[in-house]
């Protein structure tokens, strides 16, 4: 390797070649990312060569092998006694299983007196909806409280910048152009066509009128190839920086317009099959593959924080806690959440831990708890349980939290810094052997759960009822989509509030007509 030092980066092919000729010496390779070009087409889907990449050290596509590497190379073995820094060896290829690390977890006093419990939480005082939007008594003035002129003026500059810097027309990128584009796709999501060109077909069959007279579909598909959210010139390294300015829009208009006690957090799936270091598989999920985001809902599914998952580059701060109560601790930062308010997840986020930080900031929380995370707590294993009859509980206490196990058809454990096990409710259950609804006790805690925990779950469900149609190959185009379908159903969701019983349906088709009549332009 002597000959070689005065070249720090060789290519992966140099390295192997270099390999027989090394006696007795470590060796430590890193593959370097490829570098992008500045006129890289970096909209499309990763190329065909991601399926050559095997397993096989001894298969490797070019691409890999002619990408640049840092070498070190130790001269002198290393001592035995000698420190090394374990961060930067190679791993080991002897049989011998690595060494697990020990987590340290904190032991805490458990306890079965309900008088030595902390109350932590206050009660929550209701708060009124904000009296400015009382004004707003149409459809169409709820949609513009997110499509803000400021979004569509940035909209428009970003375009005819990447139009200029791709060669493209852009003369159509206008801003009320560009908000009817936004209600072609909405539209699409309650009058789907298997082609985009149909709505402007003269056809009888598929022949749409109001798109027709409200844009030209030249205009439309000038649009599409145009529309862009940030410089390409100055990308960073954040996976998402293409939507960025999406997201950071989404979460500033999403802001809290009401209050009320309780919230929910979850995770949502964007569907996506192409390629993308950062789509997901999910086994189990009605969407395995796609975009995974982040989600903070109030209980009755208005979407006030969002945060896409992609790696190192994803916004939550670390606390110390894991990953799923990180993300609790962010978006109830986010969110503005106050003292006596509640914040409801699952077993994805719940530790004690999490429900004490949270106890002590004065703000509720509510979760179910796996197996391994009751943190020693005296309760019934979960295989003595399953034996038990339906309705059967037991509950200690640490500090300000209950945590209630119940055996309703399956074991659950639920944790609170908040809800206790009493008052016991009832609920009806099917019984197989006596062929009628039974009633069973169920602890007051999972009551809360279950009544509070689907915020996530309703939005979703809500955005994906009429979900935009309208497709492309730019891999950013499903997550611009799911904005606008989240920004709509926030709308959809304000309106009823204001004390109008509409569905969801007759909003989209209302402010749909509202919006291509005041802006769209009559063909001649």
């Amino acid at each position: 390797m002597s000959r070689h030092h005065h070249k720090d980066r060789l290519t992966l092919n140099e390295i192997h070649d270099l390999l027989d000729d090394i006696d007795q010496e470590t060796v430590r390779v890193a593959i370097n990312p490829p570098h992008e070009e500045p006129d890289a087409n970096t909209d499309c889907d990763s190329d065909a060569s991601d399926d050559e990449v095997t397993c096989n050290p001894d298969h490797l596509p070019r691409r890999i092998l002619s990408a640049e590497v840092n070498s070190i190379a130790n001269e002198e073995p290393l001592e035995e006694n000698e420190d090394t820094n374990h961060d930067l060896e190679s791993p080991s290829t002897s049989a011998e299983p690595p060494k697990k690390r020990k987590k340290r977890t904190r032991k805490y006093e458990w306890h079965q007196n309900k008088i030595r419990v902390m109350n932590t939480v206050p009660d929550y005082v209701q708060h009124q909806i904000m009296n400015s939007l009382n004004s707003k008594k149409n459809p169409e003035d709820c949609i513009k409280l997110f499509w803000t002129d400021e979004w569509i003026e940035e909209l428009c500059e970003q375009s005819k910048l990447y139009a200029s810097q791709k060669s493209l027309p852009s003369d159509h990128v206008t801003p009320e152009k560009l908000k009817v584009f936004i209600t072609v796709l909405v539209i699409s999501g309650y009058n789907k066509l298997p082609s985009r060109r149909l709505y402007w077909s003269e056809s009888p069959d598929v022949f749409n009128q109001l798109i027709s007279e409200s844009i030209r579909r030249d205009a439309f598909e000038q649009i599409m190839h145009c529309l862009h959210f940030a410089d390409n010139m100055k990308m960073t390294d954040d996976k998402f920086y293409k939507v960025r300015p999406l997201i950071q829009h989404l979460n500033q208009v999403n802001k809290p317009k009401y209050s009320q006690e309780f919230y929910s957090i979850d995770e949502v799936i964007i569907p996506y099959y192409g390629r993308h270091s950062s789509k997901q598989f999910i086994k189990g999920k009605p969407i395995r593959f796609g975009f995974k985001v982040w989600a903070a809902c109030t209980a009755d599914g208005f979407l006030l924080h969002a945060e896409p998952y992609c790696g190192l580059y994803t916004n939550i701060s670390d606390t110390g806690l894991g990953q799923g109560p990180n993300v609790v601790m962010e978006m109830v930062k986010k969110i503005n959440l106050e003292a006596g308010q509640h914040v409801v997840f699952d077993n994805l986020f719940t530790s004690v831990p999490l429900l004490e930080k949270l106890g002590d900031q004065g703000i509720g929380a509510t979760g179910t708890l796996r197996e391994d995370r009751l943190s020693g707590a005296p309760v019934m294993a979960k295989k003595i349980m399953e034996k038990k009859t339906r309705g059967y509980m037991e509950e200690a206490f640490t500090g300000c939290i209950p945590v209630v196990k119940w055996k309703d058809n399956k074991v659950v454990a639920v944790g609170s810094n908040k809800e206790r096990k009493t008052p016991v409710n009832k609920t009806k259950r099917w019984c197989k052997r006596e062929k009628k609804h039974v009633e069973i006790d169920m602890p007051h805690s999972v009551k809360v759960y279950k009544q509070n925990m689907g915020g996530v779950d309703i939005f979703d469900q809500q955005v994906s009822a009429y979900r935009i149609r309208i497709r492309s190959k730019k891999w950013w185009w499903p997550i611009f989509a799911w904005s606008v379908n989240a920004q709509v159903t926030n709308a959809w969701q304000l309106y009823r509030k204001l004390g109008n019983n509409i569905s969801l349906l007759d909003f989209l088709r209302h402010f749909a007509i509202a919006i291509m009549k005041e802006f769209g332009k009559v063909m001649v």
